[in-house]
């Protein structure tokens, strides 16, 4: 993903207008990475950053990355917005009056394909591109959220629109085939060879969003987020999902090298997918390179099918609760068809901190992190000090991962 549409891009229009401070956004950012929440969410949860400046910096963020205004005159506006409060447009009018309006190209973005293709109305996606703007999620998935577009036609929109961008096909021929594939109810490839005499060849029906989401590193709608900004901003997928903080960038760069390792037969895709969950978060080559030179020594060691450790575990481990406690709240929790946590909640067996610290520390058990016994310790000690996990990982030398 270029610069401009990054989340560091963001953070140079904040620090550069001293709405926050270096430090300030280090940490935000690390932590909307490891909780995987978007970093405008983080700031505006901290105080760092107001809602309306939020908008403000999303929104020149999203005209740099159409080419419409440059940095400077993006920080300048900004500083108008500010100090004086005005209007965004009229800030930018301030510095640059002159300045002819740019065209944009609209012809091939995916809201002029989803109108041609009659998948979605014009009003509809335009009060979809209002709320994308006010909400910085992309705009399929608004539509999707307002049931405007279902799921699958949606991906065939992008796989289309992909299609459109790499040349396999003229839009034209791609509309079509997306109105015949949404009419007779079948698969865009379908519709494609059977109707405008398509030759070439679909995406792989296993490539790395599909072994992400396998590994559970994301869930069907941030892959579909995802897809939405590789086709819309022509970046690979790979560099989306660090971007978006759901891998660091070792991981995807590997992902490729496990991915042509399936290809070849020598994974099976469900043991790549357990790869990619132990390397998730590894934040260096020589990480990275400490796990995948076992498939060589010894495969069978990170291959192997883990005992899954549960939430009920950390807190049985604690002596939080007892079998009996966990036999009662469990047969609640089936027939109420409530996950098990929160009915030890609402059933007071449980407070909140207990339950927030046991969420946490399970991703960390889940990603090798941390041991049970180290999470056992972790969380009486958070209990007994008044502590956060991280705090508490700090005070024993087992760094917080980030």
């Amino acid at each position: 993903m270029s610069q401009e549409s990054t989340d560091v891009q963001l953070g140079e229009l904040l620090i550069r207008t001293g709405l926050i401070q270096p430090e300030q956004f280090e940490a935000a950012y690390k932590l909307s990475f490891k909780m995987r929440l978007p970093i405008g969410r983080v700031l505006t949860m901290h105080g760092h950053v107001s809602e309306d400046h939020l908008r403000t910096a999303l929104e020149l963020q999203s005209r740099m990355r159409d080419g419409l205004i440059p940095f400077d005159h993006a920080i300048q506006a900004f500083m108008q917005v500010i100090k004086h409060g005005v209007a965004l447009d009229a800030a930018i009018a301030r510095i640059a009056p002159a300045a002819p309006p740019k065209t944009m190209v609209t012809e091939n973005r995916l809201g002029e394909l989803l109108v041609a293709a009659g998948i979605a109305s014009r009003s509809h996606v335009d009060e979809a591109m209002r709320a994308s703007s006010e909400t910085g999620l992309p705009l399929g998935m608004v539509l999707m959220n307002n049931g405007k577009v279902q799921r699958a036609a949606l991906n065939s929109a992008l796989a289309a629109q992909k299609l459109v961008r790499d040349g396999a096909i003229e839009r034209d021929k791609a509309v079509y085939a997306l109105k015949l594939a949404r009419l007779r109810a079948i698969p865009l490839e379908q519709s494609l060879r059977e109707n405008v005499e398509f030759q070439g060849a679909m995406s792989e029906t296993f490539a790395t969003g599909e072994l992400f989401l396998m590994a559970g590193v994301v869930s069907e709608s941030q892959l579909m987020t995802a897809k939405e900004i590789e086709v819309t901003e022509e970046v690979p997928i790979e560099e989306v999902f660090v971007a978006l903080g759901y891998a660091s960038a070792p991981c995807a760069k590997a992902a490729k090298y496990i991915l042509s390792m399936v290809g070849q037969g020598m994974l099976f895709e469900d043991q790549a997918a357990r790869i990619i969950k132990r390397i998730q978060y590894a934040s260096s080559n020589k990480e990275l390179q400490d796990v995948l030179a076992k498939l060589d020594s010894n495969p069978e060691e990170i291959l192997e099918e883990r005992e899954q450790i549960e939430i009920t575990d950390i807190l049985k481990k604690a002596g939080l609760i007892s079998d009996k406690d966990l036999q009662i709240a469990t047969a609640l929790a089936l027939a109420n068809r409530v996950p098990l946590i929160k009915t030890l909640f609402d059933a007071k067996l449980i407070d909140e901190q207990v339950m927030n610290n046991a969420t946490e520390l399970k991703t960390y058990l889940d990603h090798d992190l941390l041991k049970l016994e180290q999470a056992t310790i972790v969380m009486s000690y958070c209990l007994e000090n008044n502590m956060t996990v991280d705090e508490t990982l700090d005070t024993f030398g087992w760094t917080a991962p980030v």
